[in-house]
């Protein structure tokens, strides 16, 4: 929500527009990528967050193993060189800083000012490949109660997206090639943690960790054929469960509190959602893909975890999480899921 205030002022898309070629990176993965693409982006965000020079920010980029968070944007050359950096949601001052960063710009140390992109190292464990002939879901993610208890603005009506990735195999896997109406039969065990574990979560304001691998068990899923001829299936999936996992997530003060960063944690022993869930689905028997996958999962959520926003807000309330066949001639909607490939394909 802030990021999308943010960057739908018209002034910052015509000054970014005019000046800049702009590029959003999930930084979860790309500040411990060991690759090319990593170590220039930890290059700039060594020395935007972190202060260094040029110089001590080339030595450091290739060490994987920190444990900071560089998220933050960044004016930086192609080189590498920063010339601005803020981490803010506030559109004056990411004007102010791109402002800044511009005027910059001439007095650089390095003159590199383009590049043929060519074939580099890349980091094979942080590599997304498109399920072209799979399916992929776009998935929303929103409270059905408005908060009324925290202050910043974004908080009233908070919402999020993602994306859910099923690949041709697990397509295919999904209705039985003989299946009748009536039928009755389980999810394929591949798809239904997948589901659970990855997209059964309160991102409603922010980041949350995947569940444990034993939390599929506690969401039964099952599908049930209610028309099939030989050109489609018609199916409706059912779900109901509890899940809870105890954990010790330590959050930051918030932004009104009298301690600063690092100067207290305010831990949450506790996360849970109890979802009930309903699905319709058309299968194309001919091309063997969905036409229709639409799903939705209503229930109670409670606690949180460290970077999904919920330190006001553990209390149990209502949630909300809706998928649907995504539009993929958008660029947006070829955006991976959040996670790793490695852990999201062996979920």
């Amino acid at each position: 929500m802030r990021r999308e205030r943010t960057y739908s002022d018209p002034r910052v898309i015509a000054f970014i527009n005019e000046h800049f070629v702009p590029a959003a990176v999930n930084i979860n993965h790309l500040q411990r990528q060991a690759d090319a693409e990593g170590e220039l982006f930890r290059t700039i965000s060594w020395q935007g967050r972190f202060r260094l020079s040029y110089e001590e920010a080339k030595a450091a980029a290739p060490n994987t193993e920190h444990r900071e968070c560089h998220q933050g944007q960044y004016v930086a050359s192609i080189d590498g060189e920063l010339f601005g950096s803020r981490h803010t949601a506030d559109p004056d001052q990411l004007l102010e800083m791109m402002q800044s960063g511009l005027e910059n710009w001439s007095n650089r140390k390095t003159q590199m000012t383009k590049s043929a992109v060519e074939d580099v190292n890349r980091d094979e464990r942080h590599v997304w490949t498109y399920p072209e002939d799979g399916l992929v879901l776009e998935l929303g993610c929103r409270d059905l109660v408005a908060t009324t208890d925290v202050p910043e603005e974004w908080a009233f009506d908070p919402h999020n997206l993602n994306h859910v990735w099923l690949t041709a195999d697990e397509v295919r896997e999904m209705v039985p090639q003989d299946v009748r109406q009536g039928d009755t039969f389980d999810l394929p065990e591949s798809i239904h943690r997948k589901l659970v574990r990855f997209h059964l979560l309160d991102i409603v304001r922010g980041e949350t960790p995947p569940w444990p691998k034993d939390a599929p068990d506690r969401v039964p899923l099952t599908v049930t054929c209610t028309a099939a001829d030989g050109n489609s299936v018609t199916l409706v999936l059912k779900g109901h469960g509890i899940l809870i996992e105890q954990g010790d997530w330590c959050t930051q003060p918030t932004r009104d509190s009298v301690y600063r960063r690092g100067e207290m944690c305010c831990s949450i022993g506790e996360r849970g959602f109890e979802p009930s869930i309903l699905g319709h689905a058309t299968f194309d028997r001919t091309n063997q893909r969905f036409t229709r996958f639409d799903l939705v999962a209503v229930g109670t959520r409670w606690g949180g975890t460290t970077f999904n926003f919920r330190q006001r807000d553990v209390a149990p309330a209502r949630m909300g999480i809706a998928m649907t066949i995504a539009r993929t001639a958008l660029e947006r909607d070829r955006i991976p899921p959040a996670g790793s490939p490695e852990r999201y394909f062996d979920a």
